[in-house]
């Protein structure tokens, strides 16, 4: 490794390498209407990360890949998709500022193609994000933070409209009590279409907020927020918020989210997302655990659409360094005057982590 200024007397290092490989049946991968075709397809993602930390410094780097084998290649192509990120965090006698960089290739069939509720054929995303934050405690109840970000989005398919986004978040803490936090946040943002031929305009986009975080118990815990977009060349203000329930048990875990937003589209401008997600798992013994999934996304872009996903699995951990994962997933995607699109995933997962470098 190529010796980094400052980082030579790292007092601590960590390192970690995990394989998982996984072996699938989609039966609608593309998620059609009509001559669904179903693939078998072995995906390999390996992943390797390092922290390093100097006095009141961390360094992380973070090295992975996505290498998909496709028993149709005419369904659903082979992929071999990296994920590069490198980050630095300073922390300060009452906060912290860093920066954070990040460059990943996946397939618009997954992702954040999918999170904007965009319908889409199997094509490459390729996506650079530039992230700098910082934390400052104005009083001991009292914290103010800001992060700007960049987004550098393309496409292979002329179907999708690359895009910039640049994003600032400027947020207000106060402490209420031992279990109550109040926050206030402002977050602005500039949309830049790549192709504007296609009739696609640069927008901007405006949300205020206020909301709270709130420990009902020692497990359980909520976030709520509500605010307002206005994007720019719209004269309709639209409401946003969610609610996030959170519980962290002995043997369960579960969490449930509603959320309204509004998000970067490869459609060529914003769009409105409605989500609900819930999440449940059970310890049944200290090597084996069982879990359910389910979500629901109502998107109103360009080409209104619906999604929802439930699935169920288990998991059995033979060792330290070895675990299996099965699952079953149902999806479902609803568009008007067009027929309801469904597909089943089976799946098994293994996976291989080594020992500490």
């Amino acid at each position: 490794m190529l010796p980094v200024p400052g980082l030579a007397q790292a007092s601590n290092w960590q390192s970690s390498v995990e394989v998982p490989t996984t072996v699938e049946y989609d039966s609608n991968p593309l998620l059609l209407t009509s001559e669904e075709k179903g693939v078998m397809r072995t995906i390999i993602e390996p992943r390797y990360s390092l922290v390093g930390t100097f006095d009141r410094d961390e360094w992380r780097l973070g090295l992975g890949a996505h290498v998909l084998h496709s028993s149709n290649t005419s369904v659903l192509g082979n992929r071999e998709d990296p994920d590069v990120s490198l980050g630095w965090r300073h922390e300060t006698e009452r906060g912290h500022y860093g920066l954070h960089a990040q460059y990943l290739e996946s397939s618009t069939l997954s992702g954040t193609v999918l999170d904007t509720g965009v319908v889409t054929t199997d094509g490459t995303q390729k996506l650079i994000t530039l992230t700098g934050d910082w934390e400052y405690a104005l009083t001991e109840r009292s914290t103010l933070s800001n992060e700007i970000s960049y987004d550098h989005a393309r496409y292979d398919i002329t179907s999708l409209t690359g895009f910039e986004e640049l994003g600032n978040t400027f947020k207000y803490t106060y402490a209420w009590s031992e279990r109550a936090d109040v926050f206030t946040s402002m977050r602005v943002r500039r949309y830049e279409p790549q192709q504007t031929s296609t009739g696609a305009v640069a927008t901007n986009s405006y949300t205020p907020s206020i909301g709270m975080r709130y420990q009902l118990t020692d497990q359980l815990e909520t976030v709520m927020h509500i605010g307002v977009s206005q994007v720019s060349g719209s004269n309709q203000r639209k409401e946003e918020g969610g609610v996030l329930l959170d519980y962290r048990g002995a043997r369960a875990d579960a969490s449930f989210s509603a959320e309204r937003r509004t998000d970067a589209s490869a459609q060529g401008s914003f769009a409105q997302l409605d989500m609900i997600q819930g999440t449940w798992s059970y310890a049944l013994s200290e090597l084996n655990r069982v879990g359910l999934n389910a979500a629901w996304q109502d998107s109103k872009g360009q080409t209104p659409n619906t999604l929802q996903t439930y699935s169920v699995w288990a998991s059995r951990q033979f060792s330290p360094f070895w675990d299996l994962r099965l699952s079953l997933m149902y999806k479902e995607r609803q568009q008007s005057h067009l027929p309801d699109a469904v597909a089943t995933i089976v799946g098994m997962t293994l996976t291989y982590r080594f020992p500490e470098l």
